[in-house]
């Protein structure tokens, strides 16, 4: 399940993810962002709050589908922040970045500790 975080507004949306991620969260989720994106808002940027995450409660799906989503609207993402609270997070979005982030097109991923989330605004409204 996820919640839209007070201070989403524009091309900012920042996403809180609390107990298992499901397969109608990604359906929503993707309907959000087409919305924004007819809009005009060409370039989107996310706050992804996963602290409250279960993996244990989610789907592999809803995982699937928005990798897939993800990679299908690059050109459309912008500055990315994963606020989490685990090394093996940090580990894994530092990666994705190197193998998918562009700073020549400004699509950039950066992991958040919990206690940084006012720096995480920060960058998504950078």
């Amino acid at each position: 399940m996820f919640k839209i975080l007070e201070g989403s507004e524009g091309n900012v949306l920042g996403v809180e993810v609390v107990g298992g991620y499901l397969k109608e969260d990604i359906e929503e989720l993707k309907k959000i962002c087409d919305d924004k994106i007819a809009e005009g808002h060409g370039k989107l940027n996310f706050l992804i709050k996963i602290d409250q995450l279960d993996f244990k409660k989610s789907e592999f799906g809803a995982f699937y589908e928005d990798a897939k989503y993800a990679i299908s609207h690059m050109k459309n993402l912008r500055h990315i922040a994963v606020v989490g609270q685990s090394r093996l997070e940090k580990i894994l979005i530092e990666l994705d970045n190197k193998l998918l982030g562009s700073v020549k097109k400004e699509l950039i991923e950066k992991y958040f500790d919990v206690a940084d989330m006012d720096k995480a605004w920060e960058f998504v409204r950078s």
